[in-house]
């Protein structure tokens, strides 16, 4: 099949929506079709894939830069025109999946559309949510996956909120894949040597956009707690974003910057070291799809410990191959403290971890779409 990918989320950005297309095209090549995909240009950046399309684009953020294409056709698109597609698929929303929607409806072709990032929480980027409101975000939802041929959401939760916002066309939940030959449990010292922390401390990581949605401060101010009782624990920040400096000034007011790293975007290939130089992964985000992350942090054989919400407990048994507590500053560094103080414990969600995330191996996620784009043609 020729296959194409429409999508605002794409390299170098470093984020689940890009590492998800990414992977999903380079899996369905490995199965002998042939996958395009149309993203915004970055500058100075190329592709060594030449069923890469780059139109022109402006810049919408600065760190991390993240770009949205022009929503008008240009020369780049003039030559996606010309390829005769069989299944036309945009994911997350924006400029280009509706070019991509177009493009479908033009050419009578099946549009399948993945619901990638619950829009509704994201409202505060636009003049602090002052000017759309979730519920208008909802509406805008449902008409959009209304015109779709078929809607993908990647958990069980998100599909039942599409529903509730009013999307009457087929959904399906197939949930991202995680590249588990690539995040595997291997031991590395990556992060020690990096930053000049002891053999017999203890690393808990986070690894994402350094954005409001994500709750980072939540952790930090954790942390605190269970610094007071323990000195040889170290917070290691992986990413970077808009809310940088203000969890820079957080670190700063409860005095550890000692112990608290922030280290900025690391390229995808370098995670699994970052991954596995830790003890435990940590997450409070309550806005994800399904949290790439977290399953990568999985597949690496590191313990997870989320904040509670409906779409981890989707894939995590809680205190099986993972750990779920509300989110409360002093709950949740209860149960990070007894995570650390034991090493059994440890070993055990470990191997069950990496069980679980081999559930959701490139492999099997990429035999589900493909038997999806078959029924569509």
């Amino acid at each position: 099949m020729k296959i194409g990918y429409f999508t605002d989320g794409y390299l170098p950005q470093i984020n689940g929506v890009a590492t998800s297309v990414e992977e999903l095209h380079d899996s369905l090549t490995d199965r002998k079709h042939e996958v395009y995909v149309i993203a915004p240009k970055y500058p100075n950046y190329k592709d060594d894939n030449p069923n890469v399309f780059r139109l022109k684009s402006f810049r919408l953020y600065k760190n991390p830069e993240l770009r949205l294409s022009y929503m008008f056709p240009d020369r780049i698109f003039q030559k996606v025109l010309k390829i005769d597609f069989d299944i036309i698929h945009g994911f997350s929303g924006g400029s280009i999946p509706s070019l991509g929607l177009a493009l479908a409806k033009l050419k009578r072709k099946p549009y399948v559309f993945t619901y990638n990032t619950r829009l509704t929480h994201y409202t505060h980027y636009v003049l602090g949510g002052k000017l759309i409101r979730p519920k208008a975000v909802e509406k805008v939802v449902e008409l959009y996956c209304n015109v779709c041929n078929h809607v993908i959401a990647p958990a069980d939760y998100v599909k039942k909120e599409l529903i509730e916002f009013g999307v009457k066309k087929p959904i399906t939940v197939i949930p991202n894949g995680v590249n588990t030959k690539r995040f595997k449990p291997q031991k590395s010292d990556f992060l020690r040597k990096k930053l000049g922390i002891p053999k017999e401390d203890k690393i808990v990581i986070y690894v994402g956009r350094i954005a409001k949605e994500k709750s980072i401060d939540f952790l930090i101010s954790t942390f605190e707690k269970v610094f007071r009782k323990e000195k040889n624990i170290h917070l290691v920040i992986v990413g970077d974003g808009p809310e940088r400096k203000n969890l820079e000034k957080l670190i700063t007011k409860h005095k550890i910057s000692d112990r608290v790293f922030l280290i900025g975007f690391v390229e995808h290939k370098d995670l699994g070291r970052i991954y596995n130089s830790a003890d435990v992964f940590v997450f409070s985000s309550k806005t994800e799809t399904q949290g790439m992350v977290v399953l990568e942090a999985m597949a690496s054989g590191l313990p997870v410990l989320t904040v509670k919400d409906r779409v981890f407990e989707e894939f995590i048994q809680n205190g099986v191959d993972g750990f779920i507590v509300e989110k409360n500053g002093s709950v949740f560094a209860k149960k990070l403290m007894e995570i650390l103080e034991d090493e059994d414990l440890r070993k055990k969600i470990s191997a069950n971890a990496r069980k679980k995330a081999l559930k959701f191996s490139l492999e099997e996620i990429a035999k589900k779409f493909e038997n999806l784009y078959k029924s569509l043609r």
